[in-house]
């Protein structure tokens, strides 16, 4: 009877172990809840950088308790600047709080505080904002205009003229420091109104005001995309300052016109490379076949990187015949720079992923075969954000590969494209004392596909 005992004990015991061994490990996420229960702030502000960087949102709720219970100020900026981000709202109330009592808390805070009200564009915060313009006290100023200014465009618009005046006649009468004065034009802008044109105007053709200025004012007067704001951006592309002229150009690509048109096709021949740079952008954002050429052109030969990727960028935005070819030509140079043939892979899956993946994906085969590690790590990822049936092969082999990276990339693109034939190859990376993080991912691939065992 003792040894039946014993023997039941034993068995016992064991089944006991087991279990605890299988289910007494917590996951990774349950480890997470528990550094936001009980963590030191540094805890947190690595969980919040490893979030971020995962662009990870199913701890949210938690973060937001935490921010509204704690007085922790590391903890309380980590989240709103995380929210921020994010522009998620849920702690309007919580920043408010702090700038109206900002005499009392610690400025890390409040300036979090102030860009999170912009951000996520809380109305109800407009007075206190006001209320920080309204003193003398210039420790926030610069950060409640500029958070007035993102506020400002989802107003209504009798709100909206109330602010812009409000900012205008603060312009005029508080003489404020120049960033402040950038800020004020900036936010005009915003507001899309154009009551505001000729105040803006003055300060883009005003031969006696300081350049960068200028530069911003014609960014506004191209953000607010009235016909009215035209004469001072032509005359701003004849201004002497080269960063002007290309601000000029910038700001033309909401515009419609055949003068506008001869205008950034003139650009591509400036030699400041800042205004060939804002030629590409504003001939991509009009859809100007007749820069294609050009675009071409730049694409292939410009001297600088940035103009190159810009050029690639706006054929890719056109995306006529004539474009397209142009992308394919570039896509096929041998000299081409890694940079600038990953940005043309994009732009090519982006038109028609079904047509240009294969040739793409023989591309990244041969660059890591040939341990071209940047070109192989590009093409994998703008690969892996593409929609098209025949990718199932390369998130196959994505899939199979002992690469963390490369594991990511396949769980991208079978995610992109539903393939939910790969579920079994997927299941395996759900381990996370294996995978880490690429576990959590794998876990919702699989529910996408509405797989949740």
């Amino acid at each position: 009877m003792m040894q039946k005992i014993g023997v039941f004990l034993l068995l016992w015991l064991f089944t006991a172990f087991f279990l605890y061994s299988e289910t007494g490990e917590k996951t990774l996420e349950e480890k997470q809840r528990d550094i936001i229960r009980y963590g030191t702030e540094t805890e947190i502000a690595n969980l919040i950088a490893t979030l971020k960087n995962e662009k990870a949102t199913y701890l949210n709720d938690e973060l937001a308790q935490i921010a509204k219970d704690t007085k922790n100020v590391k903890i309380i900026t980590g989240v709103l600047a995380f929210f921020t981000e994010q522009n998620r709202t849920g702690l309007e109330s919580k920043a408010i709080e702090l700038i109206q009592n900002r005499y009392d808390e610690q400025k890390e805070a409040v300036r979090s505080a102030i860009e999170y009200v912009g951000a996520v564009k809380a109305k109800d915060s407009i007075k206190y904002l006001q209320d920080i313009l309204n003193t003398d006290d210039k420790s926030f100023l610069n950060s409640a205009i500029r958070a007035l200014g993102k506020i400002i465009g989802s107003l209504p618009a009798d709100e909206k003229k109330d602010i812009a005046d409000y900012l205008i006649n603060f312009y005029k009468t508080k003489e404020p420091v120049d960033d402040d004065k950038n800020a004020i034009i900036f936010a005009l802008g915003e507001s899309g109104l154009d009551d505001t044109i000729d105040f803006i105007a003055d300060i883009a053709t005003n031969p006696d005001e300081r350049p960068f200025r200028k530069m911003t004012a014609m960014e506004a007067l191209g953000q607010i995309k009235d016909q009215k704001g035209l004469n001072a951006i032509f005359k701003g592309i004849q201004d002497t300052d080269p960063n002007v002229r290309a601000s000029a150009i910038a700001a033309l690509g909401p515009f419609t016109g055949e003068k506008v048109d001869e205008a950034i096709i003139s650009a591509f021949r400036d030699s400041f490379y800042k205004t060939r740079l804002a030629a590409a952008k504003a001939a991509g954002e009009r859809k100007l076949a007749a820069a294609v050429p050009y675009l071409r052109f730049r694409a292939a030969n410009d001297e600088v990187v940035a103009v190159k990727e810009a050029s690639v960028r706006a054929l890719g935005q056109i995306g006529n015949t004539e474009a397209v070819a142009a992308l394919l030509d570039l896509f096929r140079q041998k000299n081409i720079q890694d940079q600038i043939k990953i940005v043309t892979a994009e732009m090519l899956l982006t038109h028609d992923a079904e047509k240009y993946g294969q040739e793409i994906i023989k591309s990244y085969q041969d660059a890591k075969q040939q341990k071209q590690k940047v070109l192989q790590a590009g093409l994998a990822k703008v690969l892996s954000e593409a929609k098209a049936h025949n990718l199932k092969n390369l998130a196959r082999d994505l899939l199979a590969s002992t690469d963390i990276v490369e594991l990511s990339y396949g769980l991208q693109l079978a995610k992109n494209n539903n393939f939910t034939d790969l579920a079994d190859m997927i299941k395996p990376l759900r381990d996370e004392k294996k995978y880490g993080s690429l576990a959590r991912r794998a876990k919702e691939t699989l529910e996408t596909f509405g797989i949740r065992d």
